[in-house]
């Protein structure tokens, strides 16, 4: 096999440097399979840790499967996880039979996956461990080889030719190649998987949108403890698993062991200290003000989902517990949620997102205020909702909502006007005649907001606006009585064409209501004590809220900033909204708003 035929699928920084040094020194004709053959050239350069500029002249650079994978004698992937399956079902029509496929990264389930697309007899390799550490320079010119391993592990799965195929890698790579008993060996791994989220948790665990850092970190030489804690917690959990499973003792050394360290502080001093991971700065995109986390980065998007969840599947179905690795992935696996849906929807600049920040100037002015003169409030409904899920306002989300109960929002009524700066303006029935809610508006007066709904179209404030709910205790059935008290008022109002009159009428209504049937109906409720809270009267919202969820208020995270929210939010949104972290269909998403201006 001395001028066999390779074919590399995939050309991120792996892909580079492993092309060219196989060009270069593999003795062996290279072809490469890639989406963006036109940006690349057909001689590389890699430059090598001790100077050398190495130059591999690649044989053919294609997108067509046939044109390079066809005459291939062994197929190599350099791929991410996310591309792994699609790739194997691109290249398996082309593949003659049982040529060689592996993969240089096995942790991101190449297996599992290369088992279902390929050929029962196609022959399958994988290596533990990359074998180069890889940092592209320029696409489709040159890249740079940081470090070499001085040894590679590989397994060798549905071919009696174990032993040929090691050699061939070992002849390829110019290093010794040792044969792994089974492709768990391979598969499963303390190496990036693990050690790429114990480093991003310690970092960003607490991050939250708006903060930013003057520079971009540098990902080991400023490796902590706490990484390092966490990395180690990580690995005895990953140990725990390996018992229950078929792989030979030793085959994947514990953290320690392979960094040659004893406990968290010497572990930090190594991997600070490793030459090759020199210069290797953490996953950050760089922002008008300085840096921000980037959490569809590759270590996001390919070690989360693709590799530790690799480890905490099959950590399930052996029985063994993880509690360190599932707190980390559930974190991650949310930053990541999070990031992809505020690119699909809010991102920085756009209007949806210039209007939810001007949304929270407003609660924040509320905040202060109510801070001030001890009135009681908490996020509730999509606001809450967003604090627990997203951090923040749910991305696609146009509105902000609050409550609080009826005495302390009789009193906020009451110090609003002498309080509010005169950038906002308070909305309910004493301040526009028009308006016949039976709850408040905060209106932002730098703006103009119209809503599909139309009752808004005669309002004498139509600026950007929270809403704030009262809440009163009530049993539910007569909370449902006082809606249809006013479900006629509302019924005119959405369909008259002639507004002069629609509003005599639903002012005489919403008059009726307010001023003698609900202090009566309030009066029968002292009489008959409720824990329920529910909304106030008048307001077509009956969900059942429980006092004892509620009270005591505690704080949560919103946007960066500590702001109240039910004591047991948990139940409390469970009781209203089922599974609440379930995303909706997000194809059926309706928006509020039908018109904005901002200035």
């Amino acid at each position: 096999m001395k001028g066999m035929k390779v074919c590399i699928c995939g050309g991120g920084n792996l892909g580079h440097v492993v092309a060219g040094f196989l060009a270069a020194k593999g003795n062996c004709e290279v072809s490469l399979l890639t989406r963006q053959p036109e940006r690349w050239q057909h001689q590389l350069s890699i430059t090598t840790p001790e100077g050398e500029v190495l130059q591999g002249i690649l044989q053919q650079v294609s997108s067509s499967a046939e044109e390079v994978v066809t005459p291939a004698d062994l197929v190599l992937l350099c791929l991410p996880g996310y591309s792994i399956q699609e790739v194997l079902e691109q290249i398996r029509p082309a593949l003659r039979p049982r040529t060689p496929v592996g993969s240089i990264v096995s942790s991101t389930g190449f297996f599992s996956v290369a088992f279902e697309v390929l050929p029962p007899d196609t022959p399958l390799f994988g290596f533990q461990r990359v074998p180069f550490i890889s940092r592209l320079t320029e696409y489709g010119h040159s890249a740079t080889l940081l470090g070499y391993k001085p040894s590679l592990n590989i397994s060798v799965e549905q071919t009696d030719e174990r032993e040929g195929i090691r050699k061939e890698i070992e002849r390829l790579f110019h290093v010794p190649t040792h044969l792994l008993s089974n492709y768990y060996e391979a598969s499963l791994t303390n190496s990036n998987p693990i050690l790429h989220p114990a480093r991003l948790y310690s970092m960003w665990k607490g991050w939250c949108e708006g903060r930013v850092y003057p520079v971009q970190a540098l990902f080991y030489e400023e490796w902590t403890d706490e990484a390092s804690e966490l990395l180690i917690a990580m690995d005895r959990e990953f140990q725990a698993l390996l018992d229950t499973l078929p792989v030979t003792k030793g085959s994947i050394p514990p953290i320690l062991n392979y960094y040659e360290s004893h406990d968290a502080s010497s572990l930090t001093q190594k991997l600070r200290s490793i030459q090759a991971f020199q210069g290797i700065r953490a996953p950050m995109k760089e922002v008008k003000t300085g840096w921000v986390p980037d959490f569809q980065s590759r270590y996001f998007t390919e070690d989360f989902p693709f590799g530790l969840k690799l480890v905490q599947d099959l950590a399930r179905k052996q029985g063994v517990a993880t509690p360190t690795i599932d707190k980390i992935m559930a974190w991650g696996s949310q930053r990541i949620q999070n990031a992809a849906l505020r690119s699909r929807f809010n991102p920085e600049g756009s209007q949806l997102r210039r209007l939810q920040l001007r949304m929270l100037d407003i609660l924040l002015e509320i905040d202060r205020i109510c801070q001030r003169h001890h009135i009681r409030y908490w996020l509730s409904s999509g606001t809450l909702i967003g604090a627990f899920r997203h951090g923040g306002f749910i991305p696609w989300d146009d509105d902000l909502d609050i409550e609080m109960m009826r005495e302390d929002y009789v009193k906020l009524m009451k110090v609003l006007p002498e309080e509010l700066p005169d950038w906002l303006a308070l909305q309910n029935s004493d301040t526009d005649p028009n308006y016949f809610f039976f709850y408040a508006k905060i209106r932002d007066r730098r703006s103009k907001m119209l809503e599909n709904t139309r009752y808004d179209r005669i309002w004498k404030e139509q600026g950007i606006y929270i809403d704030i709910f009262p809440m009163e205790r009530h049993p539910i059935g007569l909370h449902k009585f006082t809606e249809k008290t006013v479900g006629h008022m509302y019924k005119i109002w959405r369909t008259s064409t002639d507004d002069a009159q629609s509003i005599k009428q639903v002012r005489r209504i919403f008059d009726v209501n307010e001023k003698f049937l609900f202090p009566c109906l309030r009066f029968i409720c002292r009489l008959l004590p409720s824990k329920v809270v529910t909304s106030g009267m008048g307001i077509p919202y009956h969900n059942p809220r429980f006092e004892d969820e509620i009270f005591p208020l505690t704080t949560h995270k919103f946007e960066g900033h500590e702001l109240p929210v039910p004591g047991n939010a948990d139940a409390h949104l469970r009781h209203i909204y089922g599974d609440y972290m379930q995303l909706p269909d997000l194809d059926k998403l309706a928006p509020h708003m039908a018109k904005l201006e901002m200035w």
